[in-house]
């Protein structure tokens, strides 16, 4: 193209370990060009067979680590079969065997188990004609104790759990909690049917109030008995019901309900193996730690919450990573020194505090040890109405590093960090946010994510974030970029599970743009029940 302009002629010179991650539109039509391509035969309706030319001469990979071409031909042959999984093979450089295995999946469709392994939901019981005007319960000194125990148990036997109760001659407000069911939808119409069948026939209006892991009260699903017995076997009974149901946000009187002495407070503990992932070092592009964790979780009083993790290493080669040449403070790129001290060592240790400040509004307050790197004060406070797709919030944080070997100790590094976050629900599950504040080497900066969310709980996510950091001074990769995934285990097994396997794969690991990591962020935890998220899987609410 040096015809056109002088300036095509000569390509700039890109440097043996130069910076990547950046577009270098200068380089973009420049220097000399060569021939390349390729052709694909569909020999079958499974097999395809390659070949192709390349004109690379891998000038760099032959400088940087003697890399050998002997040949500008490459061959390849690729088998797919009707489950989606794919076998290739290929001939490359004149001297080199490559073997290929995927697997594809669309994240659309669905996964599991057909139907599911769940039980069968109770039936609706419908009540006698005329018993709505029997108000003798109410007359019965024990007669709440007793409903109190009944629907505890009923909950129970759903995988639910009853959080406090309040009930009279023809209202009764239930605190739901939901460890068990993906679908918060699911859990409210399981509950709901429990309930018409212990709740006394006087009672026409149930109000379910559902209450996060972290005790927060999101929202309130009023819902009426008439509709509930005259919707079950609707032809359209997912929609209809969701049409006669009432969402809107739980009331400080909803919220403030004495808990019966014979409920109590959720705690929860695992124990079982992890595998810590490492990704892309140049000297070897998976690494990989094993080992036992153990944790648990307690809440001693409404949103008060207690959390702990204790993880012992087995082994790995996390370790074998690259020492960082970070010309910034070291708040993510030392991961090499923390694997290297990590034998019994204890992640987080945190006491937090949720709350409800004002209408619309809410709040949390983190002390501990807050992730593997870093202890110290987190607090959040989030603006999202129950039936707007926009939230607002802001974070602040106070926090040291901690020492290597994640005990007690802590290391002379200390930094004030915070954002401000936007959230905006695009619909057709595409959700977007934008972080806009001081990460955790000083730096200031902003991140846009954008996820989407499919309706069998599958989640894949893009981000990227800019800071006033200098490309050279970030170090390989320029800024801060990655992708991420969600994938609950109920798509996988077919039963109801809230667990899911989330990975973030970043292609380089520096300390630009790094931010702090906490567990109960306030945005999810509060979106999931509003209502715009209960829309989505009010589908079911019958299952």
């Amino acid at each position: 193209l040096g015809v056109l302009s002088d300036r095509l002629r000569t390509r700039p010179a890109q440097p043996v370990g130069g910076q990547t991650g950046r577009l270098d539109a200068d380089h973009w039509f420049r220097g000399d060009a060569a021939f390349f391509g390729g052709v694909q035969y569909l020999a079958s309706d499974h097999l395809i067979l390659s070949a192709e030319v390349s004109s690379d001469a891998y000038d760099l990979e032959t400088a940087r680590i003697g890399f050998d071409r002997r040949s500008a031909l490459n061959f390849g042959a690729t088998y797919r079969f009707d489950n989606g999984a794919t076998i290739g093979a290929g001939y490359l450089y004149g001297d080199t065997l490559a073997l290929q295995l995927s697997y594809t999946v669309n994240p659309k469709a669905r996964t599991g188990l057909t139907g599911g392994t769940d039980t069968a939901p109770p039936l609706v019981q419908p009540r006698a004609p005329g018993a709505v005007r029997d108000l003798g319960w109410t007359k019965q000194p024990d007669g709440r104790d007793i409903l109190t125990l009944n629907i505890r148990d009923g909950f129970a036997d759903q995988g639910l759990r009853l959080g406090a109760l309040r009930v009279d001659a023809t209202r009764a407000t239930i605190h739901l909690r939901n460890p068990t069911y993906q679908s918060p939808a699911q859990a409210i119409g399981r509950a709901a049917r429990v309930l018409t069948a212990l709740l006394p026939a006087s009672v026409e209006t149930v109000e379910i109030i559902p209450i996060t892991a972290s005790g927060l009260a999101t929202a309130k699903i009023t819902l009426y008995r008439q509709d509930m017995e005259a919707l079950e076997f609707s032809y359209d009974n997912a929609w209809l019901s969701y049409a006669r149901a009432q969402i809107s946000e739980a009331e400080p009187k909803d919220t403030a309900i004495d808990s019966h002495p014979a409920l109590q407070r959720p705690f929860a503990w695992g124990l079982g193996p992890f595998v810590d992932f490492s990704f892309f070092d140049p000297d070897n592009p998976i690494r990989a730690d094993i080992g036992i964790e153990a944790h648990a979780r307690y809440e001693p009083m409404p949103g008060f919450v207690l959390s702990g993790q204790i993880k012992q290493s087995l082994g790995g080669n996390r370790d074998g990573t690259r020492l960082s040449d970070s010309v910034l403070p070291h708040v993510r790129s030392d991961v090499a020194l923390y694997a290297a001290e990590a034998d019994l060592t204890l992640p987080i240790l945190t006491g937090a505090y949720f709350f409800r400040p004002g209408d619309n509004l809410y709040g949390r307050v983190t002390l501990g040890y807050l992730e593997e790197m870093f202890g110290g004060l987190s607090g959040e406070v989030l603006w999202k109405p129950v039936a707007s797709d926009f939230a607002i919030g802001a974070e602040l944080n106070f926090v040291q590093q901690r020492d290597f070997d994640q005990q007690f100790g802590f290391r002379d590094y200390d930094v004030t960090t915070g954002h401000v976050s936007a959230y905006y629900d695009l619909g057709n599950g595409f959700q977007t946010q934008v972080d806009v504040g001081r990460y955790l080497a000083g730096d200031w900066g902003a991140t846009v994510s954008l996820d989407r969310a499919f309706k069998n709980g599958v989640r894949i996510g893009a981000f990227a974030t800019l800071t006033d950091v200098s490309f050279e001074d970030f170090g390989e990769g320029a800024f801060d970029k990655g992708i991420s995934f969600s994938v609950p285990l109920a798509s996988l097994i077919g039963n109801s599970d809230k667990r899911s396997v989330v990975r973030t794969i970043r292609p380089t690991t520096r300390d630009g743009g790094a931010r702090l990591i906490v567990q109960d962020r306030l945005y999810e935890q509060v979106r999931e029940t509003h209502k715009t998220a209960l829309n989505n899987s009010w589908a079911r609410f019958w299952r």
